[in-house]
This record gives structure tokens, C-alpha cells and sequence, in this order.
């Protein structure tokens, strides 16, 4: 684990993050300013890869299973957003983004996890 918090806060976080998530995207889009061009596409791997972290951190053991759930959550945005709502649009490419930051957040994890095993 890569802070020093106790696992279920963890989990509540992961919890209210994925709920979070899925209310924020099935609600009307908002006007945006754009900084870089696909701008959502870094929002979508960034949410992705802090979900990634977030779960890791609850349930460490369990980074595979956490990671192939995000996948499929990411798949079901995208679906729910086409077939529910009348102002979103499911997006093959939002959902490559979510897989990309899910694979960062697996980069990271090694990484961490390396480190660690180094430390000690």
C-alpha cells in the first residue's frame, strides 16, 4: 500500500469513488474549457488510474481482479451512456482511455511494490 492508511478507508473510498463516477457520467455534460485537444480522453485514464490506486490500496492482494472490474466498469459507462441518457454518447475511445489508465495504475503498482520489496 503506498500511504500509510488503514485498508477499509480504502474501501469506502473505492466504494463512494466508483458510485461517484457513475452518477458524474450519466449526468448532462457540463460546458468545458479545453486546455489540450481530447481533453476528456486524459480525464477518462486519470479517473481510471486513481480508481486503479484506490482499489489496489483496499484490497492489495486482489490488483488483477480490481483492474479486469475497471475494464468492464469502463465498458459499462460507455453502454449506460448510449442506451440511458439522451445527452452523453458511449465512446469506444473514452473507454481505450479508462483501459489505458487502469494500465498505468498496474505500472505504478509494480513499481511501488518493487520499491518496496527493495526497502526492505
Amino acid at each position: 500500500m503506498f500511504l500509510r492508511l488503514p485498508q477499509p478507508l480504502f474501501r469506502a473510498a473505492f466504494v463512494v469513488a466508483v458510485i461517484l463516477v457513475f452518477i458524474l457520467t450519466m449526468m448532462p455534460l457540463p460546458a468545458q474549457i479545453s486546455v489540450v485537444s481530447n481533453q476528456d480522453k486524459f480525464e477518462h485514464a486519470i479517473a481510471f488510474c486513481v480508481l486503479m490506486l484506490t482499489g489496489w490500496s483496499g484490497w492489495p492482494a486482489r490488483a488483477p481482479r480490481i483492474a479486469a472490474g475497471l475494464v468492464a466498469y469502463g465498458l459499462l459507462i460507455e453502454i449506460c451512456q448510449q442506451t440511458l441518457t439522451t445527452n452523453r454518447y458511449g465512446e469506444a475511445l473514452d473507454w481505450l482511455a479508462d483501459s489505458l489508465g487502469i494500465a498505468i495504475g498496474l505500472g505504478l503498482i509494480r513499481l511501488l511494490t518493487v520499491r518496496q520489496r527493495a526497502a526492505h
